[in-house]
């Protein structure tokens, strides 16, 4: 959702295609909805390209472009420590 809104099987279709996550259609919809409650996200209905029908839409609010920062920030700082550890790991185990 940081590039727009984002309706959720095209967030589900991401995270399968471009992440290589096996997630199941039923368990994107309760995560959308506590972000919502949380007031992360928010959502709307929008007709799709086609205007044939209508789905649900979510987009960050600005708490939420906040919290997605620092959790990037986070995931960043603890993906490096672990592929120190995991680099001085092997390099040891190697010797």
């Amino acid at each position: 959702m940081r590039d727009g809104p984002q309706y959720g099987l095209s967030i589900l279709d991401r995270l399968k295609d471009q992440a290589g996550l096996d997630v199941a259609e039923g368990s994107i919809y309760p995560l959308l909805h506590r972000l919502e409650r949380a007031g992360s996200i928010k959502a709307e209905w929008r007709l799709d390209e086609e205007g044939t029908r209508p789905r649900k839409y979510y987009v960050l609010t600005a708490s939420g472009h906040r919290e997605l920062d620092a959790a990037t920030d986070e995931w960043g700082r603890i993906s490096q420590a672990l592929n120190s550890f995991l680099n001085r790991t092997v390099d040891h185990d190697r010797n």
